[in-house]
């Protein structure tokens, strides 16, 4: 990483850490991007998902724990993946010339502050190391973000917000962009959900579906994924499930 980028990244790192305290409850994302939320004191959340495209499949596991007072930390496991056309086989990359190197083993923290009764401010980063099988891969990825989310009614919102990563993590193309989302509920049960990445690299792109309530604990998400124009990812399938500690009503 080069010393402008290590000045960009602490910069950007201080202004999302310097900031009060709020919970808010509810999951932890959309489909790719966070959701304004936060994760209650003491308690845990999981979610799985899975984007699954004509001949592979790619896996992201994110296990969160509340620390209180808006703050809430966890460990992602992204880029998991496999072949399945022609035959079965893992999936990574190693070198860096060739797109975002994965898989990535990544701590997470988050924190969140309210602006007013409506109006939520989240900022946190994903920050750790791939698991690419050469040494000089070994270098620190990130993905970090603030995040504007509004309420709406009871039980949906729009967020908006920006993002900054490095080549390692995002591949070729911009490292700095948009982050949009929304949430709408139909029912006690159902929600209409969505979210886009703007930008040219591997995680630019929008992804529109829905969410169902199996439980007080347990959510299901799917959507189809649209990447952009310019990243070399072909359209796909999200699945996704959520456990959640707490009960949702």
């Amino acid at each position: 990483m080069s010393r402008v980028n290590r000045i960009s990244s602490i910069f950007f790192f201080t202004f999302l850490f310097s900031l009060s305290s709020f919970s808010l409850y509810a999951q932890q994302n959309l489909f790719n991007i966070p959701s304004g939320d936060v994760t209650p004191e003491g308690k845990i959340f999981y979610q799985h998902q899975l984007n699954v495209y004509q001949h592979k499949l790619e896996s992201k596991g994110h296990f969160v724990y509340g620390l209180g007072k808006g703050w809430d930390a966890g460990v992602n496991l992204v880029g998991k993946g496999a072949y399945f056309t022609e035959d079965w086989r893992l999936s990574y990359n190693s070198d860096a010339n060739s797109g975002s190197v994965y898989p990535n083993l990544l701590a997470s923290l988050q924190k969140q502050i309210k602006l007013t009764d409506k109006l939520y401010l989240n900022a946190g980063t994903q920050i750790g190391w791939n698991l690419s099988n050469k040494l000089n891969n070994k270098n620190l990825n990130f993905f970090s973000y603030g995040l504007l989310s509004h309420k709406i009614g009871e039980g949906s919102k729009v967020a908006v917000g920006l993002y900054h990563g490095n080549r390692m993590f995002l591949g070729n193309g911009n490292d700095t962009g948009v982050l949009v989302g929304y949430e709408f509920k139909l029912s006690k049960r159902f929600y209409l959900m969505g979210d886009w990445i703007s930008g040219s690299n591997n995680e630019g792109a929008a992804v529109i579906g829905g969410m169902y309530n199996i439980s007080k604990r347990v959510q299901i998400c799917s959507g189809w994924l649209l990447p952009n124009s310019q990243n070399p990812k072909p359209q796909g399938i999200v699945l996704e499930i959520n456990i959640l500690g707490w009960n949702l009503w």
